[in-house]
């Protein structure tokens, strides 16, 4: 009879630890604790006076992480430092690079009407700085400028919220006429989910 009480035993203890391991620990939403993280994300919209035209020149995005305002990106590719990002639409489509690198990988976050161009990159693909600098910059085939913001980049700050839209000059894109002519951008950053 002893060894039968002994039994029992051993399997309601065991029914006990399978039931705590299948049920784990819940954390509830009134518990103390660390917040998730949230994540952001920065979308950029350019439009142009003509239509985009892809397969006769380069549209790009060029985005400066390093939270230094004084030396934002430049309007002219070759001058370009080695901790610039940018988001590069051409004949092939979206693609996506850091300078030092020099590889450019397929970019799923863009997206073309008409007129405008789209981009949306997570704040974490860019190191998650505090503060991103800005310039748009349309070129020929051989990264020859065309067209720049004229009062060459500007700054977002990466919390919630956006800029007033960026109007550029229009008629200024020189050989490259309408469909490479800034005329505004505008930039927000929201959360990625």
């Amino acid at each position: 009879m002893g060894i039968m009480k002994v039994k029992r035993i051993i399997f309601y203890l065991l029914v006990i630890g399978i039931v705590a391991v299948i049920s784990g620990c819940v954390r509830y939403p009134d518990e103390p604790g660390p917040e998730p993280e949230t994540d952001y994300q920065l979308k950029i919209t350019v439009e142009v006076a003509g239509v985009i035209n892809a397969d006769d020149g380069i549209y790009y995005i060029v985005l400066d992480a390093d939270e230094n305002s004084a030396t934002g990106p430049d309007d002219d590719i070759k001058f370009w430092e080695d901790d610039f990002y940018y988001v590069k639409l051409d004949g092939m489509g979206f693609s996506f690079a850091q300078v030092k690198d020099d590889l450019e990988s397929p970019f799923g976050g863009g997206g073309i009407s008409e007129k405008t161009f789209e981009a949306t990159i997570a704040i974490s693909d860019l190191g998650d700085p505090n503060s991103i600098d800005i310039n748009v910059v349309t070129t020929d085939s051989n990264n020859n400028t065309y067209d720049s913001l004229d009062n060459g980049y500007f700054t977002i700050n990466t919390n919630l919220g956006s800029k007033p839209p960026i109007n550029d000059q229009e008629n200024d894109s020189g050989e490259g006429g309408a469909d490479f002519d800034i005329v505004k951008v505008t930039a927000v950053v929201t959360t990625l989910y």
